[in-house]
């Protein structure tokens, strides 16, 4: 067995060198050679049908193949292979074999991402921020950070979120980084606190994406971040474009800005600042200071349901929409499912935007966290809807979280955090209420029909 394990360890080896090899000069017979390689390093039948995906892609002119160039043609050489280290052969093939072990030996899966809000320090006050109830004092010691990153590598878990606060006002931000180089790192900024040489450091270290908060135009996002941001950001997106630092862009989606965020000229215009990702998040009212007139209706939710699918197919961007992708992955994908969230105060949360927890990291490891009554009991009832455009358990079926609160037991991890489950319960019901009947037409005409491309 051993000798076997050998041969097995020096053909990933020989097919790791040979894609390497292809980068750096990009062209669409490496591209088709790059996927076939890629298959042959995971058995995994998930991944392997991603892969699949993507060459089907490149042979067939979806703009996925001009974003696979647009990355190409802009990250340094090195970039490129740490890339691919990072991103693919750790999170996706390496990863992939040590949360298979992990599942065999202990009964549960890792998840492939891990949240991480180190710092809830901020130098802006977004209005409708997720985060409002924790106020801006918590904060993780870096050797809290440090182990909890170093057990993610164990569980196999190699994509990791930095959320916040500000991840830039964390003084440990770039130390972390370059103590974890096998790891790819997220890092969401509002973009005001940018600079040349914060943009080269990043650039320097190679495993990092900078995904910047972005509402819309000029007025959409200083409305909801302040005056002047926008301006701010445009001079994070020149020093990152400079750096060749890889960006994302994000949006809090409300009923004030869907229709911009969610309109091809918005995304034409994150493309040609750089964006490779466009991710969309909508607004809820978790923050201990409930706005419901904030919240989309569900005319505008499937508005940016139908305008992500179409960008898919017609924009060399990667998208990411929150809700409407459930889906793709079957429903809600909490409890470390396919991620979890560590916020500041070291509670370890099923989701960014649930604030509850029975663990805190400072008192127990991630293996122990992941597989806790709580998180046990959000994965037992997933998914939490039949119609997967119904997939959360805070606004499409707050039912369950009511019930799950009341079995589990847990804290709530601020202030505020129980109001939508106590006193603003009928507002929540009448809006899952609406969703639901308008998604369920959707999902029955749609979705039961058709088996929704990826």
């Amino acid at each position: 067995m051993e000798v076997v394990q050998q041969i097995r360890d020096y053909t990933t080896q020989q097919i790791i060198k040979k894609i390497i090899s292809l980068l750096g000069k990009v062209s669409d017979s490496r591209l088709m050679q790059m996927t076939y390689l890629g298959e042959k390093l995971t058995t995994d039948p998930e991944v392997r049908r991603s892969i699949q995906k993507i060459r089907f892609f490149l042979q067939n002119g979806h703009p996925a193949k001009d974003l696979f160039y647009r990355v190409l043609t802009y990250l340094k050489y090195e970039n490129q292979v740490k890339l691919f280290h990072t991103l693919f052969n750790n999170a996706w093939f390496f990863g992939a074999k040590k949360r298979d072990a992990f599942e065999r030996d202990h009964g549960y899966r890792p998840p492939f991402i891990m949240i991480l809000s180190p710092t809830m320090r901020c130098n802006l006050r977004c209005k409708g921020c997720y985060t409002l109830g924790y106020g801006l004092k918590p904060e993780l010691e870096f050797d809290v950070v440090d182990r909890i990153l170093h057990e993610c590598e164990e569980l196999g878990i190699y994509f990791i979120t930095i959320l916040g606060g500000e991840p830039l006002l964390y003084p440990q931000l770039y130390q972390m980084i370059e103590g974890h180089p096998d790891i790819f790192f997220q890092i969401y900024t509002n973009g005001t606190l940018m600079t040349k040489e914060k943009a080269e450091r990043f650039a320097d270290l190679g495993n990092v994406a900078v995904v910047i908060s972005i509402e819309g135009d000029e007025e959409e996002t200083d409305r909801w971040r302040g005056k002047g941001v926008y301006k701010k950001i445009m001079e994070a997106f020149e020093h990152l474009h400079e750096a060749r630092v890889l960006v994302g862009t994000s949006a809090t989606v409300t009923s004030e800005n869907v229709e911009v965020v969610s309109s091809f000229e918005f995304i034409d215009k994150m493309i040609d600042f750089g964006s490779i990702a466009q991710m969309y998040f909508l607004y809820l009212p978790v923050n201990g200071q409930a706005d419901f007139s904030l919240m989309v209706t569900p005319e505008q939710r499937d508005h940016l349901r139908r305008q992500v699918i179409t960008i898919r197919n017609t924009r060399p961007i990667f998208i990411l929409d929150f809700w409407n992708d459930g889906p793709y992955v079957h429903g809600c994908i909490a409890g470390a499912r396919r991620y979890f969230h560590v916020n500041a105060k070291g509670d370890v949360e099923p989701c960014v935007y649930t604030h509850i927890a029975v663990d805190n990291i400072h008192n127990t490891t991630l293996a122990e966290a992941l597989n806790s009554k709580l998180f046990q009991a959000v994965r037992a009832r997933q998914p939490h809807n039949e119609n997967h455009l119904r997939p959360c358990m805070i606004i499409d079926n707050p039912h369950i979280m009511r019930d799950l609160i009341e079995e589990v037991k847990p804290c709530f991890t601020h202030p505020g955090a129980e109001e939508v489950y106590t006193e603003k319960k009928e507002l929540m019901d009448e809006y899952a209420e609406r969703w639901g009947q308008y998604a369920d037409e959707i999902w029955n005409k749609e979705y039961l029909k058709t088996k929704p491309i990826q």
